[in-house]
């Protein structure tokens, strides 16, 4: 089609009707010539018109069918809307001002809500607007800037409006190849003018009326397969909640036939085994069976109370809980009995997937109650399998923590349960998440994770010097070395030491002087009184062989150098928790001062409030304690390198806050900032030094 040509012709017809016609005249009579005008319609078959030019019967189903759908008859389902010409809304584009008038009069009549424009190009920018949502465009043909064509092209092409039908009309192009070219590239339909009013509604009808038949069709579906999806959900929850009664009721029994004999007294079994006893008429053929049930007899009857039931199978048996035991064994045994009674063991918090949280160096210490932390620590046995390795029964390693847990001061801002665990997380990632592990072997993990959790037991919150210069009891006890640390070590192996939390009972002689000999050290290598001498050897090490480890030496200098990292590891976490750890630290510090100036003994000028603040001690801490033990772990575990960055940008973060306490912005009630260095103006925050730090990884022997 030659729409350059077309667009003239039209023009020109156009301008003989308009010397013909008066537009007064026809405006006053458009209700006159919309009822008695025909039309040619060209459906989307492509059917063409007869021979007396008669109109075509449409092959959709009209307006009236679509309501007796059985979708809308028979289902209780609720959808949004049925279909009605109130809630359509359509766009007509036409640059006739006599159709569009006609047009619009006609679509209103038919209770349909309009918006008519003059061309394709004002079409496009009310589609774009989107301050109303087409159903349908019924655009002419033949129109400047834009044609009907163009138009329907766009829409489309248009991810969003390509959804919108487009019907196409033209008083001048009436011949086949619009329809075709009209049905190619998309468009709904191809209508001549002047079109009969009634034809127009009905094919509005059937064509929105389809769309609609469609949209609830799939809402429909849509419906159903939720439907069907709750079913199947509802279904699978049945058949759990069935294994869970099967289950429970499983357990009822067993626990009914276990609590019959846990309640049966010595005098009661003694009867019934008699009795089955004599029962028995080929003893020749049972003597082992025999013999075993007169053991027992003699057992029971030699118990300190026949009449008193024992609950040793309830207190082995799994399914009962521990609270459970803990009331029988207390409140039902004797006195003498009562020392083992069973304190309830904190239940893991619900999270599936704590075991690997555990294993990061982000993990975050103060979301957690002391409760929480507790079964963590069973976690990290269990990855190591040390309670089957070393045949550990999981109540006594229980029993163990909570003894340890019992030990630690709550008093103690900084050297508490807390502290221990950190401690104890932070090896614990250096042996995962760094890979330490391969260094070492599972006598060495078990003893580095009780050195961890036992490395400060009983802190009292004043350190090794006010220990001696007030010749405390430990003091004298340990003859001024390693005060602390002796007596950490001391009341770790005085818990082992008790059958209820002895979690060494399955190792052989061997196996157990190895394991203390390591923990002794382990505990002692965090006196800071030889902080320099172990970072000095272990460089030196490194500079001059490989670790081997087959030698226990070279494996023991590991976990020595392991636990001091992890004793000092919150100047490399993250700012807020070394943050919240630097200001426990100077308080407990602060704390020591205080009694000391009282006491009249030699105060440090880093533990003294008025010489001092907290930003400087932590500042000075990274820059002279903690980063040449990291530069050194740096060179050991390639991975740790990245513990020199958060460190570094911890170091800028406390200098940022030492200059703006100079300014006078910043107390030294210290609160929290997340990014201090923002706040410092026209200031170069030097990085700390790495030193060059040689990434020259160990490989285990």
């Amino acid at each position: 089609m030659n729409n350059k040509n077309e667009y003239i012709n039209y023009e020109n017809n156009s301008k003989d009707k308009k010397q013909v016609l008066n537009s007064n005249t026809v405006l006053a009579n458009i209700e006159t010539i919309s009822n008695n005008t025909t039309t040619i319609i060209m459906n989307g078959n492509n059917k063409a018109p007869n021979a007396n030019n008669s109109t075509p019967t449409p092959t959709s189903t009209s307006s009236s069918s679509t309501s007796s759908s059985p979708l809308s008859t028979s289902s209780n389902i609720e959808f949004q809307f049925e279909y009605s010409p109130s809630r359509v809304h359509i766009l007509v584009a036409d640059d006739d001002v006599i159709q569009r008038k006609i047009l619009e009069n006609v679509l209103k009549k038919f209770h349909y809500n309009v918006t008519v424009v003059h061309n394709g190009e004002e079409a496009w920018e009310c589609l774009e607007k989107g301050q109303v949502k087409y159903d349908l465009v019924l655009t002419d043909v033949m129109m400047p800037e834009i044609n009907g064509f163009d138009l329907c092209t766009k829409i489309n092409l248009h991810p969003v409006f390509n959804k919108i039908p487009v019907i196409l009309m033209s008083g001048t192009a009436v011949d086949y190849k619009c329809a075709n070219d009209t049905i190619k590239i998309g468009g709904q339909d191809f209508l001549t003018k002047p079109i009969a009013k009634e034809l127009l509604k009905k094919k509005i009808d059937t064509l929105l009326g389809s769309i609609w038949q469609k949209k609830k069709e799939m809402e429909y579906k849509s419906v159903l397969a939720q439907e069907r999806e709750k079913g199947s959900l509802l279904a699978k929850q049945m058949k759990l909640k069935e294994h869970e009664i099967e289950e429970l009721t499983r357990k009822i029994t067993e626990i009914s036939s276990i609590s019959k004999e846990a309640m049966e007294t010595p005098l009661v079994s003694v009867s019934r085994n008699i009795e089955e006893l004599l029962q028995q008429s080929d003893w020749y053929k049972n003597e082992d069976e025999l013999k075993s049930k007169l053991t027992q007899v003699l057992k029971e009857l030699g118990s300190s109370n026949i009449y008193r039931p024992s609950f040793d199978k309830l207190i082995k048996n799994d399914s009962i809980d521990q609270a459970t035991k803990s009331f029988l064994v207390t409140e039902f045994s004797n006195s003498t009995n009562r020392r083992y009674s069973i304190p309830t063991f904190p239940q893991a918090p619900p999270n599936k997937d704590a075991k690997e949280f555990i294993k990061a160096w982000d993990f975050d210490i103060f979301k957690y109650s002391e409760d929480d932390l507790m079964p963590f620590l069973v976690d990290m046995f269990e990855n190591f399998q040390l309670l089957t390795i070393f045949k550990i029964p999981i109540e006594k390693l229980q029993r163990f923590i909570m003894a340890v847990h019992s030990l630690y001061r709550k008093s103690n801002r900084y050297h508490n349960f807390i502290h221990a665990f950190d401690v104890t997380q932070t090896c614990y990632s250096f042996l995962t998440s760094f890979n330490a592990a391969q260094y070492l072997t599972h006598l060495d993990i078990l003893s580095l994770l009780i050195s961890c959790m036992c490395h400060d037991l009983n802190h009292p919150g004043f350190n090794n010097a006010f220990q001696v210069n007030s010749q405390s009891e430990l003091s004298m006890t340990y003859n001024d070395v390693s005060v602390l640390e002796n007596h950490h070590a001391m009341l770790t192996f005085k818990i082992l030491k008790n059958s209820e939390c002895n979690i060494l009972e399955g190792l052989n002689e061997d196996q157990y002087k190895e394991l203390r000999r390591s923990v002794v050290q382990l505990i002692l290598a965090t006196d800071m009184a030889n902080h320099f001498e172990h970072i000095s050897k272990f460089q030196h090490h490194l500079n001059s062989s490989e670790f081997d480890r087959n030698k226990k030496e070279d494996r023991q200098q590991i976990l020595n150098f392991l636990i001091k990292c992890g004793d000092i590891s919150n100047v490399a976490r993250p700012w807020e928790l070394n943050f919240e750890w630097s200001i426990r630290v100077s308080d407990e510090f602060f704390q020591q001062s205080q009694y000391e100036k009282v006491c009249g003994f030699p105060v440090a000028p880093f533990m003294n409030k008025t010489q001092t603040t907290r930003a400087r001690i932590a500042a000075d801490f990274i820059d002279f304690v903690a980063l040449q033990l990291y530069q050194a772990l740096a060179q050991f575990l390639v991975e740790s390198k990245i513990l020199l960055d958060i460190m570094s940008k911890n170091r800028q973060n406390w200098q940022a806050i030492i200059e703006l306490q100079k300014e006078g912005k910043y107390k030294d009630d210290l609160y929290f900032i997340k990014e201090p260095t923002l706040m410092v103006q026209n200031q170069k925050l030097a990085k700390i030094n790495e030193c060059d730090v040689p990434l020259t990884p160990q490989t285990s022997k």
